[in-house]
């Protein structure tokens, strides 16, 4: 017993009782609920997706992120990079990054 806490705990005693559980009723929507732009709809889900992602990353394992991110196009501009061989490989790389950014917009 625990002095000025109320616990309570799920399980029974004994284990002969089944615990408790409540049913949740849902009910229908009403007529005309919802979106009225199928399309606005799918735009908005994409977005909400979109920032779920990205609180995901920013929560992410280091390798997770960089596999989400960088990894990409780092291995393309480094496969071009092998292709092109040119004199300066540095600022290649640097120039093939920013031209083939995926967020730029």
């Amino acid at each position: 017993r625990t002095r000025g806490r109320t616990t309570r705990c799920n399980s029974t005693a004994m284990g002969d009782e089944e615990p408790q559980t409540q049913d949740m009723v849902t009910e229908p929507p009403e007529p005309g609920a919802g979106l009225d732009d199928a399309d606005e709809g799918a735009q908005a889900q994409k977005a909400a997706m979109a920032t779920q992602n990205k609180m995901n990353l920013q929560t992410a394992p280091i390798r997770t992120y960089l596999d989400s991110t960088v990894v990409p196009i780092l291995l393309q501009g480094l496969s071009a990079l092998v292709k092109e061989r040119p004199a300066n490989p540095v600022e290649f790389l640097a120039a093939y990054l920013m031209q083939n950014n995926p967020q730029k917009a």
